[in-house]
């Protein structure tokens, strides 16, 4: 459940949030390599969203200003289906593609609840990436959110103000 919320959040974020650059903010301009290999895997989303629902969903585009890589803005929001689907390829895309960039004080706070986690019982909990996606063993993601709920709520002073993100490992259909 907690690896399913997470991926609405993350395919909503890069369906919604990823639209082009408001005019006057300051991004960092991609290399083209990344660039490129960014837009390859978000047309191959919008394939996989298109043959999942939403036949409708435009292509993904380039902001010419920044590089920035994303779905036009007004894209609607994917069901559940379309995001469990999908959410192999939202893996590969990189943190700033998903909308989600973590601060200092954000991986100091997640390498926190990793370790109040671990000392509430959850010995195989994981430190999070250097880009603040937790890669929880297929053990925990089996156990759901219910069989963590409290440790979750034990640890809850050590989340940051937008949320956690969970990834599942590598072959894995969690």
């Amino acid at each position: 459940m907690m690896r399913r919320l997470t991926a609405s959040l993350c395919l909503v974020a890069v369906l919604a949030g990823c639209a082009s650059t408001p005019p006057g903010t300051a991004t960092p301009t991609p290399t083209p390599t990344g660039t490129a290999q960014t837009l390859e895997v978000f047309k191959e989303l919008a394939r996989c969203v298109r043959s999942h629902g939403m036949p409708n969903i435009p292509d993904p585009v380039v902001e010419p200003r920044t590089g920035k890589v994303g779905f036009p803005d007004g894209v609607g929001k994917p069901g559940q289906s379309v995001m469990k689907a999908c959410q192999s390829i939202v893996d590969r895309l990189p943190p700033s593609a998903k909308g989600r960039t973590v601060s200092a004080a954000d991986l100091a706070k997640l390498r926190q609840l990793s370790r109040c986690m671990r000392e509430h019982g959850l010995r195989d909990w994981p430190d999070p990436t250097a880009d603040g996606e937790i890669p929880l063993p297929k053990r925990l993601i089996d156990l759901g959110k219910r069989g963590i709920r409290t440790q979750l709520e034990a640890c809850r002073q050590y989340f940051p103000k937008d949320g956690i993100s969970v990834k599942a490992p590598a072959g894995t259909n969690g």
